[in-house]
């Protein structure tokens, strides 16, 4: 679970100036505006007709609640969402946003992705030449655009009639336009940067040019609010990262590393701000965690930040794959160190959800990277690894029973180190078989006659 809200969350009012909002009072505003633009908005700017107004009705509160974080933790909202566009649909329901509410939620990605392509570049053409509220258009601009990304990659094979859309920019065109409303929820305004900055990261000149005109809409929302700071080292860290490269050190050039210390200081300044005034949001030293990777400050600086993440959420998955990381080799630790840590993962009992996984992960990093390719062919059957990887998995199924799908996963390492019975005891969990995660069928067939070949005989 990632907290969002925390103890100081700012809200503004039509004047553009901010006050505090404790976290369920935040939630409220980020509620109200988002049925503002969604219900509101199809009652005095949709294609309403009673023959549908209900299920569209509902489809579209359902939404802004999902936008708002609003819901119950085992709340089927998908389902809601879904069940209710497709009985507005069968009784001709013709309004843009709910076509497009339609087209996430109701259908799925068929053989011939081209046909849902054409679906959705129909539907933001479509809001384009609605009256709803320009981050509504945004956002059907952006989801067209990762349909035709889905369909065609970002090559040259892009048909010259979605290409004359200028679907990215129409995307850019509309954020534009949405973030300069000084009523939206700061919450709504960096997800909708992210949105647009992830369509243009590559792109340096774009991407940065991008960004000022977000932090000048931003800035004029309030300059002090904690989540434009957080954005503000998302970016910068993005920069820096950019301006170094991928390679080993002995690859960065002298201005690449010039941008990258200068970025991450900048990164660091945002982010330390923004923890200042809001120390519950887990974002902040999740950010914090790739920035230390770069400056390297030593690993106290890195456990203070890893801390802080696990005290706000003790599931944070993602927060140990970034420690472990930084305990690799190539930066700042060693195999011993991954593997320690990994262990830890297993044996902590405050810490939960994916977490227990790490400790294959880090096999996995050393197996592909840090032994010689020689080496490779029997890592995996070694005496001292498969402890590690039953204990990692017993302790995630205990965590998490209904995650079946993880079977394949056990398996597969079962398989690799050769623990017969294991792999027989696991088989039948698998469920559907997803063949193409065991290399194909032809090799789950052969793994399935190994299996049965070896069952019941001692390892």
């Amino acid at each position: 679970m990632c907290i969002a809200a925390g103890l100081i969350v700012v809200a503004c009012n039509q004047s553009g100036s901010y006050k505090k909002l404790s976290p369920a009072a935040a939630r409220q505003a980020r509620l109200d505006w988002n049925l503002k633009t969604l219900v509101e908005a199809y009652k005095t700017k949709g294609n309403t007709d009673p023959a549908w107004d209900e299920p569209a009705r509902l489809a579209l509160t359902e939404f802004a609640r999902v936008r708002s974080q609003s819901l119950e933790s085992d709340e089927s909202w998908w389902e809601i969402i879904a069940t209710n566009c497709a009985e507005a649909i069968k009784y001709h329901c013709d309004d843009p946003m709910i076509a497009y509410l339609y087209n996430r939620f109701s259908l799925s990605q068929p053989s011939n992705p081209k046909a849902l392509t054409d679906v959705f570049c129909k539907a933001a053409q479509d809001m384009q030449q609605s009256s709803y509220p320009s981050i509504r258009k945004f956002y059907a601009w952006q989801r067209a655009g990762d349909q035709v990304s889905y369909t065609y990659g970002y090559g040259q094979d892009i048909p010259p009639d979605i290409l004359r859309m200028g679907i990215w920019q129409q995307a850019e065109t509309d954020f534009l336009d949405a973030i300069s409303d000084k009523t939206m929820p700061p919450e709504e305004a960096y997800d909708a940067s992210h949105e647009i900055l992830e369509i243009w990261n590559g792109d340096n000149d774009h991407y940065n040019n991008l960004y000022q005109s977000i932090e000048k809409q931003t800035l004029s929302h309030g300059s002090g609010d904690p989540v434009f700071l957080l954005l503000k080292g998302e970016v910068y860290t993005d920069k820096a990262w950019q301006a170094r490269g991928s390679g080993y050190a002995d690859t960065i050039t002298k201005e690449g590393g010039k941008l990258f210390k200068q970025d991450l200081a900048l990164a660091a300044k945002a982010l330390t701000k923004a923890w200042r005034l809001n120390p519950n949001d887990v974002r902040i030293p999740l950010q914090m965690l790739t920035v230390e990777l770069g400056q390297g400050e030593g690993r106290e600086q890195m456990e203070l930040w890893f801390k802080r993440a696990m005290a706000l959420d003790a599931n944070d998955y993602d927060a140990c794959l970034k420690k472990l990381t930084y305990l690799e080799p190539k930066w700042y630790g060693s195999a011993d160190n991954m593997l320690n840590f990994g262990r830890e993962c297993v044996e902590n009992k405050d810490w939960g959800g994916r977490v227990p996984m790490i400790l294959p992960v880090a096999h996995d990093r050393i197996y592909s990277q840090y032994i010689d390719k020689s080496e490779q062919a029997n890592y995996w059957k070694q005496p001292e690894v498969w402890p590690d990887i039953q204990a990692a998995f017993d302790r995630f199924f205990e965590l998490n029973p209904e995650a079946i799908g993880w079977y394949h996963n056990y398996a597969w390492y079962a398989y690799h180190s050769e623990q017969w019975n294991k792999l027989n005891e696991l088989i039948p969990k698998l469920g559907t078989v997803n063949y193409k995660y065991f290399g194909g069928e032809d090799e789950f067939n052969k793994m399935l006659r190994l299996a049965e070949e070896h069952a019941s005989k001692p390892k």
